[in-house]
Formats: structure tokens, C-alpha cells, sequence
């Protein structure tokens, strides 16, 4: 599905090939079922989901040791198996970051992440979210109508079982922020600072997408409460410390081995809207955030004020700058 991501513009998103719906197969039965969602933050397919999601399927070592895998949706609305190889998990936020690789005999495609945003969120913002359902699921309870955008399916091969058919829906639901906690909810269930919102979270949505009218990706979802009546999001901020490893994005380092969102994003490697700058390198971040604001305009958008710089001498959170 295309989304033209801001009153106005002319530039239009394919936002459904950055959700990744992930499966666990059935090893008794034969079959596949969703357990979560993520979504894609490189092109090698690296991708942030929640940790609740494929904790029981991740070694102490990070290396993945269960039945489960990610799929990737490609712009033709074909499917393909890609296989985890190694995860991190956040110390704090319900969030890993896992890497992925396409799953033998299919050639490797290049993922396709969305920009995410740091900008922060107020009460009242409209926010939407992809869903990843099953294909016949039935839909009640939404407070905003939703739309079941596109079914997908597909078949897993496998050397130890029969074909298995893999099969699902996306559905564009839509809501609002209804609070903000900047601190934590509760100490059992969220807690970290989280956002609130009336956006349905159906079962096998956590670690998914949440976005701003922009169509950036603001927020991951974790949890939901009462139904579909409160859902509960880990904002954009908690990604920054999770890590990759330097060799799976073609960085040859036998120094630095892992590289953070936070660093990759000051390298301009991994996309942020409005784009992070680098506090080491003031003049690079001015020629950048330049460039940026001309490719809003030229696109008749309206470009963030929001100034968020990130900096390699102190592992700290990146400072913001509202204008």
C-alpha cells in the first residue's frame, strides 16, 4: 500500500514492505502460526521487534536456536523466508534487534526499512499502525474502522516436513495518543517509559510498527490492555543502543565489532526523519540538515524543526533541539 504521508506532498511511501510478520513453526503439527511483527531498519536485513517475541527462541549467546523465522514482503507482493541469525536484546526496553538472511535456495533481496522519527509525540497526535492478521481473521471493536489492506501467501519448504502454507493480512488501523508516560506505567507489565494509545493491537502485532501522520515510524508496540481498548507503545528513543554486528552491513573493523542505531544513524546508515545529526561533525550535520529541508520543500512537505544530535565520545541519549 502507498501512503502519501503528509497533507500536501507529493512524495508517496510503500510503508508495507517495512513490516515483518514473524512465525513459529509447528514442528508435531506441521504448521506455521504469527507470533509478532517487526519491522526493517536496514537493507541487509537487520529488523527491531519485541523481545517478549522471540525470547524462549534466543540463546544466552544471542544466537538464534528456534523454529522460528521473519518474512519479507516484496514490492510485487511476493513472500520470502529469511531465517534469524543473531539477536540483541535491549538491557532495559522490551526490544531486540535481530539479523536476518534469506533462507536457502532463494537469492537474497535487499530489505526495505521506513524512516524513523524522533520527534516526539503529543496527546491527542493521530497515529496509525499496520496489523498483521490472520488471512480470515474477524475485526470487531475498533473505535476507527480499519482496512484490510493486502493478503499474502505463500508456501515454506523444508527438508524435515511437507510444504506448509503460510498465510496473512495486513489491516491499516487507525487511533490516537491518549497519554504519555515519561517514566514508566507500572513496574510489572511497562516498566520503562511508554505512550498510550486506542490503536487495536491484535494478537501477533507486538514488536510492530507504530506511525505519525507522517508515515515515519514513531513507536514499537508492546502491549495492549482490555482488548483493544489500550495499547501501549516503547518510543523510537529505546532503539538507539540496540546493536549489529559491524560485518553483517559490509564494515570491515576488527576494532569496533558492533555498531549502534545511535552510531549508524550519525553515519547516515541507518534513515531517521528528520535525520540524525552527528555533534562531532557540526559542519557535515548543517550541509545534511540542509539537504534534508530542501528535499522537503522541493517535495512540497513541510520539514521537522526538531534538531536531534547524536555523539560517539559518551553512550548517552541524543539531545533535541525544538524549533
Amino acid at each position: 500500500m502507498h501512503f502519501k504521508p503528509y497533507p500536501g506532498t507529493r512524495r508517496v511511501v510503500d510503508l508495507l514492505s517495512a513490516i515483518v510478520p514473524i512465525f513459529r513453526v509447528d514442528e508435531e503439527g506441521g504448521t506455521v502460526e504469527l507470533i509478532g511483527t517487526g519491522f526493517w531498519v536496514t537493507n541487509s536485513g537487520h529488523m527491531i521487534t519485541a523481545w517478549h517475541v522471540v525470547d524462549e527462541n534466543i540463546g544466552t549467546n544471542g544466537i538464534d536456536r528456534g523454529p522460528i523465522f521473519a518474512v519479507q514482503t516484496l514490492t510485487d507482493r511476493r513472500i520470502v523466508v529469511r531465517n534469524f541469525r543473531k539477536s540483541d536484546k535491549h538491557p532495559k526496553f522490551d526490544l531486540a534487534l535481530i539479523e536476518t538472511v534469506v533462507a536457502p535456495p532463494t537469492v537474497n533481496v535487499p530489505t526495505i526499512p521506513v524512516a524513523m522519527s524522533l520527534d516526539e509525540l503529543r496527546v491527542d497526535e493521530r497515529v496509525f499502525s499496520f496489523a498483521v492478521i490472520s488471512a480470515d481473521q474477524e475485526i470487531a471493536d475498533e473505535k476507527v474502522s480499519g482496512l484490510t489492506a493486502y493478503v499474502f501467501a505463500g508456501e515454506l519448504f523444508s527438508e524435515q516436513h511437507p510444504p506448509m502454507t503460510v498465510r496473512f493480512a495486513i489491516r491499516l488501523s487507525f487511533g490516537r495518543v491518549e497519554e504519555i508516560f515519561d517514566e514508566m506505567r507500572d513496574r510489572v507489565m511497562l516498566p520503562f517509559p511508554c505512550i498510550q494509545t486506542d490503536v487495536p493491537i491484535y494478537g501477533g502485532n507486538s514488536g510492530g510498527p507504530l506511525f505519525d501522520i507522517r508515515g515515519r515510524i514513531c513507536a514499537i508496540h508492546c502491549t495492549s490492555f482490555g482488548g483493544n481498548e489500550a495499547a501501549f507503545h516503547v518510543p523510537i528513543l529505546g532503539v538507539l543502543h540496540l546493536r549489529m554486528r559491524s560485518q553483517s552491513i559490509g564494515i570491515e573493523d576488527s576494532v569496533t565489532q558492533y555498531r549502534s542505531i545511535l552510531e549508524l544513524a550519525a553515519d547516515n546508515q541507518v534513515k531517521f526523519d528528520p535525520p540524525m545529526l552527528d555533534a562531532d561533525r557540526l559542519i557535515r550535520s548543517l550541509i545534511r540538515w540542509i539537504w534534508y529541508a530542501t528535499r522537503c520543500l522541493v517535495g512540497g512537505e513541510r520539514p521537522s524543526l526538531n534538531v536531534h544530535f547524536a555523539t560517539r565520545k559518551e553512550p548517552s541519549t541524543p539531545s533535541t533541539t525544538t524549533g
